[in-house]
């Protein structure tokens, strides 16, 4: 009895722990993704966007290796990082700096998430906190001050800030974590629906942070001030439309599945067009930023369908994937054919999910 009193007791604290990091981290990671369209070159920017998911392939290693340091040690991996980007201009030295900042930003965000999730507040709780992350990423993009050098080292003291809330929080998920990234479940059939998954989520994630931002670069030349305000507005329209888009979508019953794919379709409409919506203009971005927010709140659904089919690892790992994708589409392809391609790989993508999973997908009425 005085066993389970104790964890009843320990568990609040381990959430409000858990609950900091995450803001810190979700703060550092969305800042810098922000940052990176100006201040890091093409190569750079990809490894940057592909690997803080795609680097989620080590966790296994990380944990073997690492143990119940392996939070402690990864945000001191993404601290490190974030200082060799402030202070080195050598290409090699950046590109691993990229490359390790996101290692680290990567297994410390899953080890999070993973422990979260445990419980339903818990997850809810963490979606919050990651939101609360980007509206204050946001602020801190609207300082006009800022130099690559200060913002990274103070992106960096921000996350060793976690090091002494991490060293009190335990975690009771890691060899559930490690056991399911080796689980192949149904095979290669069962799998690739949710590759595509994340694929078209990483797509629709970094419309904010490179198709905005050069299709507005495209127009005026260099980013208004205002520009950081686009991303508190995208975690503003989730954090209040969530719940009722929800229940919007729950009204469809039967029909549900397909009002997910219509609006996750139309989104991808929407995020073809930057120019037809004008968004080097304040009402412009608004709008069109306020729309794919609104679409966005359809992939909860993907999220939830994920967990029952155990692929919730390969569908974050293939985010990764996709958001790498768009950074190198927007910088190799020429406007507005690189809007128009993710958007078709985007629309393309959710059809071909609802193909693999049309056997399974009435699970999603449960």
């Amino acid at each position: 009895m005085s066993v389970q009193t104790t964890a009843a007791v320990a568990k609040p604290v381990i959430n409000v722990r858990l609950f900091l990091i995450r803001i810190i981290t979700a703060v550092s990671l969305f800042a810098v993704l922000g940052k990176a369209n100006v201040w890091l070159d093409t190569a750079t920017n990809s490894i940057l966007a592909l690997g803080y998911r795609a680097l989620l392939l080590l966790l296994p290693l990380t944990l073997l290796v690492l143990g119940r340091r392996s939070l402690s040690v990864t945000l001191s991996c993404a601290a490190l990082g974030l200082v060799l980007l402030a202070v080195t201009s050598n290409q090699g030295v950046v590109m691993f700096a990229a490359a390790l900042f996101a290692y680290g930003i990567a297994i410390a965000g899953y080890l999070i998430k993973s422990e979260a999730a445990q419980t339903k507040e818990g997850a809810a709780y963490n979606r919050v906190a990651m939101n609360m992350g980007s509206l204050l990423a946001g602020l801190i993009l609207l300082s006009p001050l800022l130099t690559p050098s200060m913002f990274f080292l103070g992106a960096a003291a921000f996350v060793l800030l976690c090091l002494p809330i991490a060293a009190g929080a335990t975690f009771t998920t890691q060899p559930v974590t490690a056991a399911a990234v080796t689980v192949d479940g149904s095979g290669w059939r069962n799998k690739l629906p949710w590759v595509i998954a994340g694929v078209i989520m990483g797509i629709k994630l970094f419309g904010v942070f490179s198709i905005l931002p050069q299709a507005i670069l495209r127009e005026t030349g260099e980013l208004p001030s205002w520009y950081g305000l686009m991303l508190i507005l995208n975690s503003a329209v989730v954090v209040f439309a969530q719940v009722p888009m929800m229940k919007l979508i729950e009204r469809t019953g039967r029909f549900k599945v397909l009002a997910v794919i219509g609006i996750i379709a139309g989104g991808f409409a929407v995020l073809s067009s930057p120019a037809a919506f004008h968004v080097q203009t304040l009402v412009g971005a608004l709008i069109w930023v306020a729309l794919l927010s609104l679409a966005e709140c359809a992939f909860s659904y993907l999220d939830y369908f994920s967990v029952k089919q155990n692929n919730m690892f390969i569908k974050e790992v293939s985010l990764g994937v996709g958001a790498g994708l768009t950074v190198l589409i927007m910088r190799v392809v020429p406007m507005p054919y690189n809007a128009l391609l993710l958007a078709a790989i985007g629309a393309a993508g959710i059809l071909a999910w609802y193909w693999f999973n049309r056997k399974t997908v009435a699970s999603l009425h449960d």
